[in-house]
């Protein structure tokens, strides 16, 4: 081997070695400030261009510490967008009084919108679910629920027409539940009955839940009564299996 050969090839894997303590620096650097939370969850991290220059390194050096930070699923990346931290799973209880916020824990605050309502008569085995006749009138709530602005469920409510008056309009003034249950005279409820089952989540769901297509979802169906066993509402809801640990109780 000549000697420029030998020096280029040493030289060669310097560089190498280099790039690599490089980009191990970078993704330390980031895995830090997301542990300190200084990039809280749902908040964009800077762009290849802006950590290239704030290291002094190329873009591709950036992009590889970028790729180790979304490996340890630290982060994830939105198509034409950018890069933006995970929050960490959350738990969600599903017990005799099941709601939302006083359900589920998490790192950051849970908010919850209602994106669609309207009215319709009920299937045959809906009304069944709900004891009503079959066509009978049924408010349809549709919407999300997110931690830090990161959706993270899907929901569709039905209540029958006949003892919920008004509902619809108590959850687009306010999207707590209970409070539009309370605002129609129904001081108190219970879950009566909770099916699960896990499916993939079909191209509308991931666009709702921001996942990719066929990702993981668990499908939660539930019926809620008075505390007298009447049918207030059957409810389905789809959480995102990545960023939500469902656990059962008796309470």
């Amino acid at each position: 081997m000549g000697f420029g050969i030998l020096v280029n090839a040493k030289f060669e894997r310097y560089m190498t070695g280099k790039a690599l303590m490089l980009w191990k620096d970078i993704f330390q650097s980031l895995r830090e400030d997301i542990n300190s939370r200084l990039y809280r969850a749902g908040e964009k991290l800077p762009t290849e261009a802006e950590l290239a220059k704030r290291f002094a390194v190329n873009r591709h050096t950036a992009r590889r510490a970028l790729a180790a930070l979304r490996d340890e699923g630290l982060v994830h990346s939105k198509r034409g967008a950018g890069v933006f931290v995970t929050a960490n799973p959350a738990s969600y209880r599903i017990g005799k009084r099941t709601r939302f916020s006083q359900n589920l824990t998490s790192d950051e605050a849970p908010s919850r919108q209602i994106t669609s309502t309207h009215t319709r008569r009920a299937s045959q085995s809906e009304a069944e679910r709900l004891s009503i006749g079959s066509g009978d009138l049924v408010y349809v709530a549709e919407g999300l629920g997110s931690i830090a602005d990161l959706p993270i469920m899907h929901f569709t409510s039905l209540f029958p027409a006949s003892c919920t008056p008004g509902i619809l309009d108590h959850l687009l003034n306010n999207p707590s539940k209970t409070a539009a249950f309370a605002a129609c005279g129904i001081a108190d409820y219970l879950r009566y009955e909770t099916m699960i089952t896990a499916v993939s989540a079909s191209a509308s769901q991931s666009n709702l839940l921001r996942c990719q297509p066929k990702a993981a979802l668990l499908r939660v169906e539930a019926v809620n009564t008075m505390l007298d066993g009447t049918p207030i509402e059957l409810g389905t809801t789809y959480f995102l299996g990545e960023k939500m640990i469902l656990t059962l109780g008796n309470d």
